[in-house]
């Protein structure tokens, strides 16, 4: 009795331990499975994304000839068209009106995907710090980023290191992190940065975990965070305004952030003194009323219409509200913006507002590609690649030279 009890024990132990180890095994390939797929279904979001940019690519390229594809943007609708390829079935029904029954190749069974593509060209980009002839475009811009008052906190109290600096500290911390040279350069109001002739000492040889800077073009944003004085509160504020690829000069088409708006209309202000310029609530208000406009057609296909927007932007608003005056005008536009009493414009000096910004089609898109496998009552599979996509690159190494084009990818990761 004793042996056969302690034969059927053992047994029940041994029992046990290989069904949990079953269990573990299936658990892990059916992980491995479901990460593999969310990795293919990111993929397939990903090559949907170039499909989507080249479109763009050609109509950017037939607008020359075709005014009214002028401005016209289809990447600000990636993701809804995603939503037919990768969707499930009720994204699918409101994508194209078509049940998955009704349809062939559309949606995605084992899960779904989608993307998001985003303009970068209408930020700051701090790699211009790596060239002599831009580095003066930059510290402009960089420092009519930090100028409003309402940022004075940020530079009257230490950062998260104890290390106190102005705005022009500040800005000379970015562009000496980025510039090639040893040199500290000394920003100014009245003349371009100029080399002090004394070392760049930033004290990052005596932090905690110490280093030293670059000296040389960032690959993301987000080695910004190392330069001195960039903390989670100026990053919280400012980090969404820089970028690190394409041109020097800001995209008036791909404004998305007010800071960098009013930036620009600082920059270009044909008065300096105007009063507009010294009221933030005035000059904030109506870099807000720029990113909505685009809302409402306004492309800003050269930078005479940013110019003659930003003067009167009550007027630019009553044309639309008014429609053309003619006979079987357009209906007024619903859910125009409210505009404050008393907002007066800027008058911007068309020379200056040439040398800050431009206007064209966009060359640089930040690509997040993500998918997601359903895995209940497990947390969902995800995968994300995030990618920067150029229009103007061209691909040195294309495996056949015939089919060389410009547009590539300059950076992908996923996570």
């Amino acid at each position: 009795m004793i042996a056969v009890i302690t034969a059927v024990a053992i047994c029940l132990v041994i029992v046990n331990e290989f069904g949990t180890s079953t269990t573990i095994d299936l658990m892990q390939s059916r992980n491995n499975l479901d990460q593999m797929r969310a990795n293919f279904l990111a993929r397939s979001s990903l090559n949907l994304s170039e499909l989507i940019v080249r479109l763009q690519q050609r109509l950017d390229n037939a607008s020359a000839d075709f005014q009214q594809l002028q401005g016209v943007q289809i990447t600000d609708f990636a993701d809804p068209l995603m939503a037919a390829f990768g969707g499930d079935a009720e994204q699918v029904q409101a994508a194209i009106g078509l049940g998955l029954g009704q349809t062939k190749g559309l949606g995605a069974d084992i899960g779904t995907f989608g993307v998001r593509i985003t303009p970068v060209d209408g930020k700051i980009n701090v790699n211009c710090a790596a060239s002599p002839s831009d580095r003066a475009l930059l510290a402009r811009s960089l420092q009519s980023l930090l100028y409003p008052a309402a940022f004075d906190p940020i530079f009257e109290e230490a950062d998260a290191e104890g290390w106190r600096r102005d705005r022009r500290t500040q800005v000379a911390a970015i562009i000496d992190y980025i510039d090639s040279d040893q040199s500290r350069i000394e920003i100014t109001d009245d003349r371009p940065p100029e080399s002090t002739g004394g070392p760049e000492d930033y004290g990052y040889e005596n932090l905690r975990d110490p280093y030293k800077p670059k000296n040389n073009k960032l690959d993301s944003v987000a080695e910004l965070k190392l330069v001195r004085g960039v903390d989670d509160r100026f990053w919280t504020l400012f980090g969404g305004s820089f970028r690190v690829r394409g041109g020097c000069k800001v995209n008036l088409r791909a404004l998305d952030d007010a800071k960098v708006v009013a930036a620009v209309i600082s920059l270009a202000a044909k008065d300096a003194s105007d009063p507009v310029l010294r009221d933030p609530a005035a000059l904030w208000a109506i870099a807000n009323l720029v990113l909505t406009a685009k809302q409402f057609g306004f492309y800003f296909v050269e930078p005479g219409e940013f110019a003659a927007f930003v003067k009167d932007p009550a007027a630019a608003f009553a044309g639309l509200a008014a429609g053309d005056g003619s006979a079987g005008a357009a209906a007024p536009i619903p859910g125009l913006p409210q505009l404050p009493a008393g907002l007066t414009g800027i008058e911007l000096d068309t020379q200056k507002l040439n040398q800050v910004a431009a206007s064209g089609p966009i060359e640089t898109y930040q690509v997040e590609a993500w998918s997601e496998v359903d895995r209940t009552p497990f947390l969902p599979a995800r995968r994300t690649i995030r990618a920067f996509w150029s229009q103007k690159h061209v691909n040195q190494q294309a495996r056949n030279p015939q089919l060389t084009r410009t547009g590539a990818w300059l950076h992908l990761r996923e996570e």
